[in-house]
């Protein structure tokens, strides 16, 4: 069996300030650095294969976290998987989140730096320079295909169990899950947003057992199972204790599927100007 283990990073410097982050390379805070820690520790008596990261320093210093608290010998690494950035927010990186004004298009809004949330239904919308969520999806089963697959491949070949771990962003974690959901042909849907360092797990199992012959690049029949979703318990005494609101809901891999400008206000106010 393959166990993918996926870990949101830690409360970064734009988190806190309500930015859109996306691709900018804002380093954890203080706190964030805390958590990175945490679930270091949490998983210190986890095995890892492997353990993959995004290059933005908030994921890969999370990422060196997890690393450092593993056993020895430390198992193999590699973080500098640009596949597994966050989805990139464009011209509106470094902006603060906004409600759309009535009867102004979203290109109104762009001129004037801009930049509101976009609804979940507005899935080929990007900020200028950015990735729509439908150009996430795409990267995210690019990113199952070229890093996750090899692993699939090498438990069906093998029949030896493998548990790598993938540390990455609220947004593309949603989408890596669901494209590996798909290999066994089913699909998911996230239940909420994740708070940093949360984690989600999937177990992919060859249908049958092994091992069995299977070429490079090829699916073989497996069964797919998301065990955990948004686990955090490792953060006890070291959240904030607020709800999962604006900011923290778009950046940590939630939705705003709103149409009512007086909805996404709320949406976006109630965070009070604070992220996780």
């Amino acid at each position: 069996m393959l166990t993918v283990t996926l870990i949101r990073h830690g409360e970064s410097t734009h988190n806190v300030q309500a930015l859109w982050s996306g691709c900018t390379e804002c380093p954890l805070t203080e706190r964030g650095a805390q958590q990175a820690r945490a679930v270091g520790a949490y998983f210190a008596n986890t095995q890892f294969t492997k353990i993959y990261g995004s290059p933005l320093p908030r994921a890969r210093d999370t990422a060196q976290a997890v690393l450092e608290a593993q056993p020895l010998p430390k198992p193999p690494h590699d973080f500098s998987i640009a596949l597994i950035k966050e989805r990139s927010f464009g011209a509106a990186e470094g902006h603060r989140t906004c409600i759309r004004e009535p009867g102004k298009t979203l290109e109104a809004h762009f001129e004037e730096e801009k930049y509101p949330i976009l609804y979940e239904s507005e899935r080929e919308i990007a900020f200028p320079g950015g990735e729509s969520a439908a150009d996430l999806t795409r990267r995210g089963e690019r990113a199952v295909r070229e890093v996750v697959l090899p692993h699939v491949v090498s438990v069906a070949r093998t029949g030896k169990d493998e548990h790598v771990a993938l540390v990455s962003h609220g947004l593309c974690i949603a989408e890596i899950v669901g494209a590996i959901v798909r290999l066994g042909g089913g699909t998911w849907k996230r239940k909420g947003p994740m708070v940093n360092t949360a984690w989600v797990r999937v177990e992919v199992r060859a249908q049958g057992g092994g091992p069995m012959e299977v070429a490079n690049g090829e699916v073989p029949p497996v069964e797919v199972t998301v065990t955990n979703e948004g686990r955090a318990d490792h953060l006890e005494g070291l959240l904030d204790g607020g709800p999962l609101d604006g900011m923290k809901a778009i950046q940590g891999g939630g939705v705003v599927d709103v149409r009512n400008p007086n909805e996404a206000e709320a949406i976006a106010q109630t965070s009070g100007g604070k992220s996780v």
